[in-house]
């Protein structure tokens, strides 16, 4: 047999192509599916209002490999004036949604062998993409510590973790699973720990829009010392409801800004330009859509709280709770989730955002409309507390 690139022989596909076939044999009941990273919000753009002087291409015509210049000038803009960094638009890359902007950073700073810290749970695909760049990607749990007590020490955690090949921290804050928000403090010592082992700090922001606690969000590149280790991507996906456009831009630093726009060139080449016009004009209205989308989310969390009976960790961002199984005493965290499935309401399982994960699953409480989240929880509430 021609032999097959073994990178990620032990990384799963997704996890929820089997969910989803699962919730069509429901039948008449109501499904609810919470285990995708998704809103109900709809996009604010529309490509209707395309005007040559406004965004200079046309759609039939491709932008440059690293995004259009009209674009970069505007995210490089609001950066400045969201995040209170000023950037060189030079150092702001165009991509293809988050996951595109992450693997082609890897590509960029790992070698094979160097191995990637990702602070978890995280993220389910960030694994696979430490992996399929070559390097190896080993787990520091700490949001759900940080979740429970947030004066856990999860530098000295990091550091236990850090070995001679490790190259790079990849976190994401607000967190996904978790829900934790890092705070300027955690940052600030995460950034001091970087600086002291000379890494690259992979900053995955796609749920800046979802602080939901009354604290602003924090870019961590815009603290002291972090720009010149930091890649900051946002996504446009989740605080624009744009997850089909696949779309994002990464600020990068200055020395590595050509290595990234090269592995960025070779992927994809260049960005759709209709997508790269409709992140341009949703950036117009990003003050009025990040508040809307977060009182939307702040609602939905609220909700979660007061109704749902199963122990989770606390939400102060993003658009998850991660639900503690370890109690439950009706079998395993799988038995739970085919349980809930049962009764139309799908979650996703905890061993895919973390190693030491198993007896959680992870709930998205803005997948469905509100109404239909009281409902979903009662469901689930009545699995976890089965009636005498």
């Amino acid at each position: 047999m021609m032999p097959l690139n073994p990178a990620l022989e032990d990384i799963p596909l997704s996890i929820f192509t089997e969910l989803d076939r699962r919730l069509a044999a429901c039948g008449e009941t109501r499904v609810m599916p919470l285990q995708q990273g998704k809103t109900t919000f709809r996009p604010a753009v529309s490509l209707r209002a395309w005007e040559r002087e406004e965004f200079p291409l046309l759609a039939h015509e491709h932008a440059p490999p690293a995004g259009a210049a009209a674009l970069r000038k505007r995210a490089a803009a609001h950066h400045a004036r969201t995040f209170g960094r000023a950037v060189d638009e030079e150092n702001v890359i165009i991509s293809a949604g988050a996951t595109h902007a992450i693997a082609t950073v890897l590509a960029a700073i790992v070698r094979p062998g160097d191995e990637v810290l990702i602070l978890s749970p995280q993220w389910l695909f960030a694994r696979g993409l430490v992996a399929a760049a070559g390097g190896v990607p080993v787990e520091v749990p700490v949001f759900v510590e940080l979740s429970r007590d947030a004066a856990f020490d999860f530098i000295e955690t990091i550091r236990a973790a850090c070995g001679s090949r490790t190259v790079a921290i990849y976190f994401n804050t607000p967190n996904n699973p978790t829900g934790y928000s890092m705070t300027a403090e955690q940052l600030q010592a995460l950034v001091a720990f970087a600086g002291e082992r000379d890494l690259w700090l992979i900053a995955d922001n796609a749920y800046e829009a979802y602080a939901l606690d009354g604290t602003p969000f924090v870019e961590v590149s815009s603290l002291p010392r972090a720009a010149e280790r930091t890649f900051a991507i946002h996504s446009f996906s989740k605080t624009f409801a744009m997850p089909g456009f696949r779309i994002a831009y990464a600020v990068v630093p200055q020395a590595a800004s050509t290595v990234v726009r090269k592995h960025g060139l070779y992927s994809v080449y260049s960005i759709a330009t209709t997508s790269q016009f409709a992140a341009s004009q949703a950036l117009d209205g990003y003050d009025d859509v990040a508040r809307k989308h977060n009182r939307a989310a702040a609602a939905a969390r609220d909700l979660f709280e007061e109704r749902i009976a199963v122990p989770h960790t606390a939400v102060t961002g993003g658009l998850y709770s991660f639900l503690d199984l370890s109690g439950w005493r009706g079998g395993s965290c799988d038995d739970f989730i085919e349980r809930c499935l049962e009764r139309g309401v799908s979650l996703a399982a905890g061993r895919v955002f973390g190693q030491a994960c198993e007896d959680h699953a992870r709930l998205c409480f803005t997948a469905v409309p509100i109404d239909a989240l009281a409902e979903a929880i009662d469901r689930i509430n009545g699995v976890y507390q089965p009636p005498d």
